[in-house]
């Protein structure tokens, strides 16, 4: 990795929660990740290279350690693009300056075509079945049994219900990855639930998630592709992107510390919930290649194009002010 960045006109972090320690189930130490992106910018800096972060998240700083390496990783960027303003909060919790610009994910720019309206679900062919983004980091040992114990409903309503992994191998620290998972789940629901093969990319995933009138998304990456595919979907908000886009699309959340029949309660009513607006897709999409524009502005230096083809993004906790004090 340092000799690829020593190589390098430059160091882009395109997306990924980038600030946050990492959990149990990775099998990696709390700080390995805040510690290798932190070198990884300090190398970049020390060589020159513009460093820029587009569309990346935060999620939980729980130590003071982990609160200081997130600040100086901060500092290092060139350009830094936050995913949504529940990523702003947490760094500026953990005494990052503020404000930030919030844009959304890379990952949108791949559903350019999105509908320019949402689809009439009044009048279009009812999907039946309620999919479930599978994601082994959801929780420790205890969370097949809670999946379980949250599904059991939609089994006995009689809805098809199909577990879908997105990551397989590499299991982390609880042991499993998300096919185990999967299996773990389908056994204590007497087999019921169909286990199907991770979608190839996000393209994909947003085909499969167009057969179903529901999905759960335990993963971020499942949230979109069932936003691009015109379906209701309900985040399992154990990290706070989940909330974020949840929360930005009109779609219901369910706390992972919530009771496990919540969660099926849920998914039952989103068969006969509301998609994801157009409207609100299309501006994620043009975020995020806000995101991307400004990241062509640092990395050519502004040579390529008039800086006020940049409209700018909106920016959180609040915006630049002058003080009282200044301005008079």
């Amino acid at each position: 990795m340092a000799r690829a960045v020593a190589r390098a006109d430059a160091v882009v972090f395109a997306g990924g929660t980038v600030f946050k320690a990492l959990g149990p189930g990775c099998g990696r130490p709390p700080l390995s990740l805040l510690r290798r992106a932190l070198a990884m910018a300090a190398g970049a800096t020390a060589l020159g290279r513009p460093l820029a972060m587009v569309g990346v998240g935060a999620g939980a700083l729980p130590t003071q350690t982990a609160r200081t390496l997130a600040r100086r990783l901060v500092h290092r960027a060139d350009l830094l693009v936050l995913r949504d303003d529940e990523s702003a909060a947490a760094l500026a919790a953990a005494g990052a300056p503020t404000p930030f610009r919030i844009g959304a994910d890379p990952a949108w720019t791949l559903f350019q075509d999105a509908p320019l309206a949402s689809p009439d679900r009044a009048t279009s062919p009812r999907r039946e079945g309620v999919l479930v983004v599978l994601s082994h980091h959801a929780g420790g040992r205890r969370l097949a049994g809670r999946l379980a114990e949250a599904l059991a409903p939609i089994v006995a309503a009689g809805v098809p219900l199909v577990l879908q992994p997105f990551q397989v191998g590499g299991a982390g620290g609880n042991g499993i990855d998300d096919l185990e998972l999967g299996r773990a789940v389908r056994d204590r629901l007497g087999g019921a639930p169909e286990l199907i093969v991770p979608p190839a990319d996000l393209h994909e995933a947003r085909d499969v998630a167009r057969s179903f009138g529901a999905v759960v998304a335990l993963r971020f990456h499942a949230a979109i592709a069932a936003a691009a595919a015109g379906t209701p979907f309900v985040a399992y908000a154990h990290e706070s992107k989940l909330a974020g886009v949840a929360r930005r699309l009109r779609q219901p959340v369910v706390d992972a510390v919530a009771p496990p029949a919540v969660l099926g309660e849920t998914a039952l009513a989103a068969l006969d919930g509301a998609a994801p607006a157009a409207p609100a897709i299309k501006a994620e999409v043009a975020r995020a290649e806000e995101g991307l524009r400004l990241l062509h502005l640092v990395l050519t230096r502004g040579r390529e194009g008039p800086a006020d083809d940049v409209s700018g993004l909106p920016l959180a906790p609040e915006p630049w002010t002058v003080p009282e004090a200044v301005s008079s």
